[in-house]
C-alpha cells in the first residue's frame, strides 16, 4: 500500500468504513456470542498438555519447566512445525529451499542463538526434541535445536539487511562512503495496525485494546497458533504465534498480571550484533513482566534494534495504557498516566507502521551526511482512518469498536490476515475475541506468479469471530477414541512441500493408478448384441472383464494372493460406478427396465444405463453362483467362441449352464438369469446407489445450498468455487446458489441438493444428516468405525435426499472453514471414479469409497 495515496481514496476509505459505526454496531456476527466448548473428539493431550481446533485457530496448552513444555509443544505441532519449517526455507528460495534453509541455520546460530537467554534456549531444544520424536523431519533427518533457533530467528532474519543499511561503516560522508550505483531505500511493507484505548475514550472508562496483521500470503496461514503457556516461573502467558514460536511473530499478547502487549512494526534502526534478540526480550517482558515500566526497561535493554516497532500496552490493574517507539537507542515512550497524546486523541493510541517520534525516525540513516532522506512524518492513510474512528467515537469505545474497526478498510486490507482484540473485563479472564483469515470475508487467492513460485502456496480462508480463551476442555469420561486423522504419523517438510498442510488431498488413491487395460486379461472375445435385448450382454462382458482383471491383479500383488481390506474398497468402489449408472437411470425414469426389454433410443441413454450398469452386476452375481475358476473358463470360451459376432443372451446362457451341473451343484442357472433379465430387479442391488458426481447427469435440476449456521462467508465462498467448478466440467450448466436459511421446502425436494458445510454450519445437511452412510458431531466425524476430527480433514458424501428419493444429497463437509474449501477443490476438472464417499483425511491420502448396507454407521 502507498504512503502516497490521494486522500480523495483516503476519505472515501474513512466514510465507508464509518458508515455503520454511525448507524450503531451490533456487536459481533451471528453465532459467536457462545462460549466455545470443543469436541472430545478433537482435542490431543500429551500429559498436561493439549491441542484442540477453534475456527481456524489451533489453540496450543503447554505447561511446566523449559523443557518439558517445550517437548509438549513439539510433540503436539510436529506436523505443523515441519511443514513451516518448509515454508521459510521456500520463502528463502523457491528452486533450492534445502541450500536456502542450510544458510539459514548457519546464520542463526552464527548471530542469533547466543542472543537468547538460557530458558528459551532449553524451551526451543524441548520443542526440536518433542517433534523430532513425533517424527517430524527436514530433507530426511530429525528436526533440531538449531532448525527451532532458525525459525523463532526468521523475522529478526527478514529485517536484517534493512538493519544493516541503517548501520553505520565509518564511511559515511566521505567521497567513497557512497556505492556508484546506490539505489533508494526499500520502502517497507505495511504490516499491521494496532489501537489501546481508555477512559476518557472508552464507555465504562476501561481499557479496550487489539491487533490487526498484514502479512505475506505464501506463509501466513502458519500464524493461527493460540498459545497458552502455563510456566513453572513466571506468567502464564497466551499468545498468538506460529508452530515452534515462543514469541508472537504477529506480536499479540496477554499474561495473568493483567499486562497487555501489541506491536506495529516501523522503519528499520540500526543493528547492534551484541544485543539480545527481540524474541528473547519480548517472551520475558510477557512472561515476567507485571507492569508498563517493567515492559518498557525489558524491551530496552541489551536490545539489538532488528524488527523495530511500535509497542502499545496496557495494564488491566492500573487502568494505563501507554505507546513505546523504540528504535535501536533511541526511544519515545508516551504514556495514558502523565496524560500524553500524539494526535490529540485523549484515552487512545494507535499504530499502523508510521514512527511518530523524529529521534527513532532519524535512526533509520546510516548518516545524516549520506544522501538525503525525508523523515518528515506525515500520516498515512491508516493513519487518518484511525483518526476518524476516534473523532466518531470518542467517549464510546467498547468491544464493538474492535469489530468495527478491524472490517473497516485500509485497516482491514487486502492482505490482512486476522484480528484480535480484548476488553478489561475479558482480558481478566485471558480472554480476546479473534478472526483468523481475511476479516472482511473474502478469500485471499494467490496470484498465478505466486503459484509457479511457491509449490504450496493456499489460498486463506475466512473464518468466524471467536472467543479464544485460557479454559482447559472438558475431559471425557471415559476418553474418546483417538481420531484416525490424529494419530501421529511420520513426516517430512521435503515431502511436505508438494502438498499442502492437508497432505495428499488430491492425491487420490483408487483404481485409476492400476491402470485395467494393462493388467492381463480375465478373458477374451468383443460381442455384440444380436438384438436390443442383448445389448447387456455385449457391455458388461467388456465391462466386468476390467473389474475381474483389477482383482487379479490384486491378488498377484498381494502376499499369499490374499486381499487386504484396501483391496476389497477397490473392487467395491470398481462395481459401485455400474450400480450406481444402473439405479440412477432407475431414479430418473422412475422404474426398472427388464433386460430382455431394453429398445434402443436416440432421444434419451437410461436404456443404455440400466442394461450396461445391471448387466456388470447379473454377471458377478453369476461368478459367486459358479466360482471364479469356472466363471473365467466359461467367459474365455464363449469369448473366443464369439469374438465379433452378434451373440444371444440365450446362447450365453446355454453355455453356461452346461457347467453349472459340475460346478453349482447341479443347480439350475435359468431362475437366476430370470432374476436379472425378466424383472425388475432393483431388490437384489446392494444399498446405496447416489455417487458424489451422479447429479451431473441432470445439473439443470440440481441446487448449491451453503450453510449460514457458522463459517458462512467461507461456505458462501466454497459454494460459488463449487458452481464454477461444475460449469467447467463439461455441462456449462451455471447451477443456482442459495443459503440454507433462504431454500424453499419445495425446492428441497424437487432438486440434487449440493450442500456446502457440515450440520454444524449447513442446516440442510443436519435435516439430511441421517440419510448419510457418515456420522457428524459437532467438530468430528465417523464412518467405518473410524473418527476423524482434526480442522483439516473433509469429506464428501452421497446419499438420498430426505426430501425425495428421487433425488440425490451430495454433502461438501469440512471440520473447519478451511477443510470445506478443500472437499470443494477435491472436484477434478474432468471425471472421478464413482463413489459414494470421497475421503481427505489429514494427513493422509485422499480416498474415493463405495459404501454398502453393511458399511453404514
Amino acid at each position: 500500500m502507498s504512503f502516497q495515496r490521494s486522500w480523495t481514496m483516503v476519505l472515501v476509505a474513512s466514510v465507508v468504513g464509518l458508515a455503520s459505526m454511525a448507524q450503531g454496531w451490533a456487536g459481533p456476527p451471528t453465532g459467536t456470542e457462545a462460549e466455545f466448548s470443543p469436541d472430545p473428539a478433537t482435542v490431543v493431550r500429551r500429559g498436561p498438555a493439549y491441542r484442540y481446533p477453534q475456527q481456524g485457530w489451533i489453540v496450543l496448552h503447554i505447561e511446566g519447566a523449559p523443557y518439558q513444555r517445550g517437548y509438549q509443544h513439539g510433540q503436539l505441532l510436529a506436523a505443523e512445525i515441519a511443514d513451516y519449517v518448509q515454508a521459510l526455507a521456500i520463502l528463502k528460495s523457491p528452486l533450492a529451499p534445502t541450500d536456502a534453509w542450510r544458510e539459514m541455520r548457519t546464520l542463526s546460530n552464527a548471530l542469533f542463538l547466543r542472543r537468547y537467554d538460557a530458558e528459551y534456549l532449553e524451551e526451543m531444544k524441548g520443542i526440536a526434541d518433542g517433534a523430532a520424536a513425533a517424527g517430524a523431519r527436514f530433507d530426511g533427518r530429525k528436526l533440531d535445536l538449531v532448525d527451532i533457533v532458525a525459525v523463532n530467528s526468521a523475522i529478526e532474519v527478514e529485517f536484517l539487511a534493512a538493519g544493516l543499511e541503517a548501520t553505520a561503516t565509518g564511511l559515511e560522508g566521505s567521497a567513497s562512503g557512497e556505492p556508484a550505483d546506490a539505489e533508494a531505500p526499500h520502502e517497507p511493507d505495511d504490516h499491521c495496525s494496532a489501537f489501546a484505548a481508555v477512559g476518557p475514550a472508552t464507555a465504562d472508562g476501561g481499557i479496550v485494546f487489539g491487533h490487526i496483521t498484514m502479512f505475506k500470503l505464501n506463509y501466513v496461514r502458519h500464524f493461527n497458533v493460540w498459545l497458552d503457556i502455563q510456566p513453572t516461573a513466571g506468567h502464564r502467558v497466551l499468545m498468538q504465534t506460529y508452530p515452534g514460536g515462543i514469541m508472537s511473530g504477529l506480536d499479540y499478547y496477554m499474561n495473568d498480571a493483567g499486562l497487555l502487549v501489541a506491536e506495529t512494526t516501523i522503519r528499520q534502526t540500526s543493528f547492534d550484533a551484541a544485543g539480545q534478540t527481540v524474541a528473547s526480550r519480548i517472551r520475558r517482558v510477557v512472561q515476567y513482566g507485571s507492569s508498563i515500566d517493567e515492559a518498557v526497561r525489558i524491551l530496552k535493554e541489551a536490545n539489538n534494534g532488528l524488527y523495530s516497532n511500535e509497542w502499545l500496552f496496557g495494564d488491566i490493574k492500573t487502568n494505563e495504557i501507554a505507546m513505546f517507539e523504540l528504535g535501536t537507542r533511541e526511544s519515545k515512550l508516551w504514556r495514558s498516566g502523565n496524560d500524553e497524546w500524539p494526535g490529540g486523541t485523549k484515552g487512545f493510541y494507535w499504530g499502523c507502521n508510521n514512527a511518530k517520534d523524529s529521534a527513532v525516525r532519524r535512526e533509520t540513516l546510516a548518516s545524516v551526511a549520506d544522501k538525503p532522506a525525508n523523515l518528515v512524518f506525515r500520516p498515512s492513510d491508516r493513519d487518518t482512518v484511525w483518526l476518524g474512528l476516534f473523532g466518531r467515537c470518542e467517549g464510546r469505545i467498547d468491544a464493538s469498536f474492535g469489530f468495527e474497526a478491524f472490517t473497516t478498510p485500509p485497516l482491514a486490507a487486502f492482505p490482512s490476515c486476522d484480528a484480535k482484540f480484548t476488553t478489561t473485563a475479558l482480558a481478566k479472564e485471558l480472554k480476546s475475541w479473534c478472526l483468523f483469515g481475511p476479516p472482511l470475508g473474502r478469500t485471499w487467492e494467490p496470484t498465478a506468479d505466486e503459484m509457479r513460485k511457491y509449490p504450496d502456496i493456499q489460498p486463506l480462508v475466512p473464518n468466524d469471530w471467536t472467543l479464544l480463551s485460557a479454559a482447559a476442555p472438558a475431559q471425557a469420561n471415559p476418553l474418546p477414541p483417538v481420531a484416525v486423522d490424529l494419530k501421529p504419523f511420520p513426516l517430512s517438510a521435503t515431502r511436505l512441500a508438494a502438498r499442502s498442510p492437508l497432505t495428499g488431498l488430491n492425491d487420490i488413491t483408487d483404481a485409476a493408478d492400476l491402470d485395467h487395460g494393462a493388467h492381463p486379461a480375465a478373458w477374451h472375445g468383443t460381442l455384440l448384441p444380436k438384438t436390443d435385448g442383448d445389448i447387456w450382454l455385449a457391455a458388461a462382458f467388456a465391462d466386468y472383464e476390467k473389474i475381474v482383471a483389477l482383482e487379479n491383479e490384486l491378488k498377484r500383488r498381494s502376499a499369499e494372493g490374499k486381499l487386504s481390506r484396501a483391496a476389497h474398497d477397490r473392487l467395491e468402489l470398481a462395481l459401485f460406478a455400474p450400480r450406481s449408472r444402473w439405479l440412477t437411470a432407475v431414479r430418473r425414469l422412475g422404474r426398472d427396465v427388464p433386460l430382455t426389454s431394453t429398445e434402443f433410443d436416440w432421444r434419451t441413454n437410461e436404456w443404455y444405463d440400466v442394461a450396461a450398469g445391471k448387466g456388470v452386476l447379473l454377471l458377478a452375481a453369476l461368478r459367486g453362483e459358479l466360482g471364479s475358476d469356472a466363471f473365467a473358463s466359461i467367459m474365455d470360451e464363449f469369448g473366443r467362441a464369439h469374438a465379433g459376432q452378434p451373440t444371444s443372451t440365450s446362447d450365453f446362457l446355454a453355455a453356461a449352464e452346461r457347467v453349472a451341473p459340475k460346478r453349482a451343484g447341479g443347480r439350475n442357472l435359468g431362475g437366476l438369469f430370470g432374476a436379472w433379465i425378466e424383472s425388475d430387479a432393483t431388490q437384489m442391488a446392494p444399498a446405496g446407489c447416489w455417487g458424489i458426481e451422479s447429479f451431473e447427469f441432470e445439473p439443470d435440476k440440481a441446487m448449491i445450498i451453503y450453510g449460514t449456521r457458522a463459517e458462512s462467508q467461507a461456505t458462501r465462498e466454497a459454494a460459488e468455487l463449487l458452481q464454477r467448478k461444475i460449469l467447467r466440467r463439461g455441462s456449462n450448466v451455471l447451477v443456482p446458489l442459495k443459503a440454507d436459511s433462504e431454500a424453499t421446502d419445495d425446492e428441497l425436494r424437487n432438486r440434487h441438493l449440493l450442500l456446502v458445510g457440515r450440520p454444524a454450519v449447513n442446516s440442510v445437511t443436519a435435516r439430511c444428516a441421517k440419510s448419510l452412510a457418515v456420522r457428524f458431531d459437532e467438530g468430528s466425524f465417523s464412518l467405518r468405525g473410524e473418527k476423524y476430527a482434526h480442522a483439516d480433514s473433509a469429506i464428501v458424501v452421497a446419499g438420498d435426499s430426505t426430501f425425495s428419493p428421487r433425488w440425490s444429497v451430495v454433502v461438501y463437509a469440512g471440520l473447519g472453514a478451511r477443510a470445506t474449501r478443500r472437499a470443494v477443490e477435491s472436484l477434478p476438472d474432468r471425471g472421478g471414479q464413482p463413489a459414494q464417499v470421497l475421503l481427505l483425511p489429514r494427513g493422509q491420502k485422499a480416498r474415493r469409497m463405495c459404501l454398502g448396507e453393511k458399511t453404514m454407521d
